[in-house]
């Protein structure tokens, strides 16, 4: 596989994931290298069709890769992680001058855990990432940040 997953804007990402899956046999996979993907990795099947059947359909090239283990979304070229899939949520990263629309239309930026412990994702992922909630807007989102990361106009 060309992509190259280790690089400095997957930081939080790897990090973050890395922590809370240990049953991962590689950073980076596709998602035939597991039994049914969509049931097997650890996140309820309606995010991870979310992911890779709505809002990848809106990338030109199929990103859809499996993460330490978790359904993911990365440019294919860059290795740049888009969005990931944790149970019963998903997050994606925006383009951060799209923050402030992101938090006006409803995006949220932490969530509360039901054994209490809160997901800050500023601090685990970085500035650059929402919780998602099929807003609209996000599918704009995924498809902005994929074609600035092609332009090379992405600011890391």
């Amino acid at each position: 596989m060309d992509t190259e997953i280790a690089n400095r804007a997957n930081k939080g990402v790897l990090e973050y994931l890395g922590a809370i899956r240990d049953n991962y046999t590689s950073l980076l996979a596709p998602p035939d290298s597991v039994t049914d993907p969509y049931m097997s990795q650890g996140s309820h099947p309606d995010i991870v069709t979310r992911l890779w059947d709505e809002l990848g359909t809106v990338l030109p090239k199929d990103c859809r890769y499996l993460v330490c283990g978790s359904p993911a979304l990365v440019h294919q070229r860059s290795g740049i992680v888009l969005a990931i899939a944790i149970g019963t949520q998903y997050a994606l990263r925006i383009p951060l001058d799209c923050r402030q629309e992101a938090e006006l239309v409803g995006a949220k930026l932490s969530m509360e855990w039901s054994n209490g412990s809160v997901w800050d994702l500023r601090l685990t992922l970085g500035d650059d990432w929402v919780l998602g909630s099929w807003l609209s807007n996000e599918e704009q989102w995924c498809r902005t940040v994929y074609d600035r990361i092609e332009q090379g106009t992405w600011l890391l």
